[in-house]
């Protein structure tokens, strides 16, 4: 549980940084990466994003009451 409370509130920038370091790899011609890859990446990236805007909306449903 705890490696789930550090990860809470980090996975979208541990997407994107993974994104950023592979596609700096693949424009380097270093590591290529599968398009099935990078659409999994985009969906876990738009998972956790959406997981953020929920928690947001909560708070300012909270804040409107």
């Amino acid at each position: 549980m705890k490696l789930v409370e550090f990860m809470n509130g980090k996975k979208t920038y541990i997407i994107v940084g993974a994104v950023v370091v592979l596609g700096t790899l693949q424009g380097l011609d270093i590591y290529e990466i599968s398009q099935s890859g990078w659409i999994i990446l985009g969906a876990l990236g738009l998972g956790s994003l959406r997981s953020g805007v929920k928690k947001v909306a909560a708070v300012v449903e909270e804040t409107k009451k």
